[in-house]
C-alpha cells in the first residue's frame, strides 16, 4: 500500500480592510475571494520535492471594518495562526476612525505579544502596518501609481523577493496615492529596511527581521511567543530554509494579487468619480495591460511561510516534479 502524503498546513488570518467596487466584485469576486485565490495560484506554481509535505491553505477572513473582528487572543496565543495578512482597502491609514484605530493597534500588540506570528501587509495593509509601528503615512505629493510600475530593487529585495543577479525590476500592479515617506522606527532592537523604489514613492517593500534565521511557525511551536532557536525541519530543502524565513513582517505598497481586468475597473470607477481624467487616465489603462511579478511575489510570501521552491543540493536550480 502507498504511504499516505504527509500535509503541511499553513493558516492566515486574512484581515479584510475594504470591499472593492462592484465592478470588480462583478468579475474577480471580493476580497475574501481575491486574496484566497492569489495565494492559492502562487502555492500550485511552487515546485516541491515529491518527499515533501502536501500544503494546504488555510485562510480565514475577519471583517475590520464594520464588524471589527480578529482572531481570537486565544487562538494565537496556542499558535493556531501563522501569519495575519492585511488587505487593501480604499480608506487613508492615517484617518483618526474607530476600525482604523482598532487595526493598529491590534497589528503592533500582536507582534508584541506573538512574535511567531508572521505579518503581511498589501498596498493599505503596507500602509497600516507601517502607522501600528509608529511610521507615517501620507497622501502623495507626486500624486497616483496607477497599473504596473517598475520598482527598483535593492541588492537585499533581489535576493530575498527571488530575482537573478541581473534582474533589477520588479513589476507589481499598483493602485495608490498615499505611501509610506520613510522608515518607520526600530522595533524589538530590529530595524525596518526597503526591498525596492519608484520616483513616485520610495518605499515599495518593507520587511523587518527576526534576531535568529528561522524561527519556527507559531503552528510548528504551537504557540506564538518568540523562541529562541532557530526552525528543525526535515522537510527543508537541504540547502537550507529560504532567507525569508527569517523575516517577521513583509508589506507591498503595490497589489501583487490584482489582475489587468481588476486594475481597470478601479481606474473606469475612478474616472467616474473624477478622480482619475486625463493623462492620468490613459497612461493608468496603458500600464494596467504590462506584465506583472504577482505569482512571483505570492511565492514570496509563502516561501517566508516556510513553503519554498524545491532546490538541488547546491541550491542552484529547482527541481521539476511531474
Amino acid at each position: 500500500m502507498a504511504q499516505q502524503q504527509k500535509k503541511k498546513v499553513v493558516s492566515i488570518a486574512l484581515l479584510v480592510a475594504d470591499t472593492p467596487p462592484p465592478p470588480v466584485v462583478a468579475v474577480r469576486g471580493d476580497y475574501t475571494q481575491i486574496y484566497p485565490r492569489f495565494l492559492q495560484e502562487s502555492l500550485n506554481t511552487i515546485k516541491r520535492h515529491s518527499w515533501q509535505p502536501q500544503v494546504e491553505l488555510h485562510v480565514r477572513c475577519y471583517d475590520v471594518v464594520k464588524k471589527m473582528e480578529y482572531p481570537d487572543e486565544g487562538q494565537l496565543g496556542d499558535g493556531l495562526w501563522d501569519a495575519v495578512m492585511i488587505t487593501g482597502s480604499a480608506s487613508s491609514a492615517y484617518l483618526d476612525l474607530e476600525w482604523t484605530r482598532k487595526l493598529a493597534a491590534f497589528l503592533r500588540a500582536t507582534a508584541e505579544n506573538h512574535p511567531l506570528v508572521r505579518l503581511i501587509g498589501i498596498c493599505y495593509g503596507h500602509q497600516i502596518l507601517a502607522r501600528a509601528f509608529d511610521g507615517q503615512v501620507v497622501s502623495n505629493p507626486k500624486g497616483w501609481e496607477l497599473g504596473t510600475f517598475s520598482c527598483t530593487l535593492t541588492p537585499h529585495g533581489k535576493e530575498l523577493l527571488g530575482y537573478d543577479e541581473n534582474e533589477t525590476q520588479m513589476a507589481i500592479q499598483q493602485v495608490h496615492k498615499d505611501h509610506v515617506p520613510e522608515l518607520p522606527p526600530d522595533f524589538a532592537g530590529e530595524s525596518f529596511e526597503n526591498l525596492a523604489s519608484t520616483e513616485i514613492s520610495p518605499i515599495q517593500s518593507l520587511i523587518l527581521r527576526y534576531p535568529t534565521e528561522a524561527p519556527p511557525l507559531a503552528s510548528t511551536a504551537q504557540a506564538s511567543a518568540y523562541m529562541a532557536f532557530d526552525i528543525e525541519d526535515s522537510e527543508t530543502a537541504s540547502s537550507g530554509p529560504n532567507p525569508l524565513r527569517s523575516m517577521h513582517l513583509l508589506s507591498f505598497q503595490g497589489h501583487p494579487e490584482f489582475d489587468r481586468e481588476i486594475v481597470e475597473n478601479i481606474i473606469e470607477v475612478r474616472t467616474e468619480m473624477g478622480i482619475v481624467t486625463g493623462e492620468l487616465r490613459e497612461k493608468s489603462l496603458v500600464n494596467a495591460k504590462k506584465p506583472h511579478d504577482g505569482l512571483k511575489l505570492g511565492r514570496a510570501i509563502l516561501a517566508m511561510l516556510g513553503v519554498e521552491e524545491a532546490r538541488t543540493d547546491t541550491g542552484d536550480s529547482m527541481v521539476h516534479l511531474q
